[in-house]
């Protein structure tokens, strides 16, 4: 199901083995699918799918589930990684940008912070035309961006607002918020947000 044309990213993005890593993860935890489903309210079948990749998961269902698992959100991104604080670990090299989609909508996100748990993360994502968001990460922090590419309208608390390139934009986590891509091309956006642990909605 991840189904993201390289060209759109960097030239060394690499696509991300959710299903793989996710089901890694669940069985060291030594926890069964409908355990971690109950857990996690993410249905059993939606994590069997996810598992075997044959469903894109949404931010939020991710976001459900490493919380359960303990988990930094880029676990489900890439393999583990060195222990050892070299420079290295905090940087996110081009070539080693995992990349992945979420939802049904074909909605394409790239990794630019480094591997481990940050408070603060951010992405390119790609919108193709027609597209709005399917789940919004909501709860205590920020998000921020500016439109790297085509056009975006901003939905915020009911009110909306047409983005264009090198527009940027910065709003409290909380707000009922949406993005959709109003146009007939697709939408390149860099997207940054620092929301506080268990404090998701």
């Amino acid at each position: 199901m991840n189904s993201v044309k390289q060209d759109e990213f960097g030239p060394g993005a690499l696509e991300a083995d959710i299903g793989a890593r996710l089901k890694c993860i669940r069985k060291a935890r030594k926890m069964t699918i409908n355990e971690l489903a109950m857990l996690a309210n993410v249905s059993a079948g939606a994590i069997s799918q996810i598992e075997r990749n044959q469903a894109n998961p949404t931010v939020r269902v991710l976001e459900q589930l490493r919380l359960v698992l303990k988990v930094p959100l880029t676990a489900f991104l890439e393999g583990s990684t060195a222990t050892l604080r070299s420079t290295e670990y905090y940087i996110r090299r081009l070539a080693e940008r995992p990349h992945f989609n979420v939802g049904r909508q074909g909605i394409a996100k790239e990794m630019l912070s480094p591997a481990g748990d940050h408070a603060v993360q951010f992405m390119f994502i790609v919108i193709p035309p027609g597209v709005r968001s399917d789940e919004m990460l909501m709860g205590q922090g920020e998000k921020a961006g500016i439109i790297m590419s085509g056009e975006l309208t901003l939905e915020l608390e009911g009110e909306s607002t047409i983005l264009f390139p090198g527009d940027s934009f910065q709003f409290k986590s909380s707000l009922k918020h949406n993005i959709f891509n109003h146009t007939d091309k697709e939408a390149r956006v860099l997207w940054i947000m620092h929301i506080l642990p268990d404090h998701h909605l």
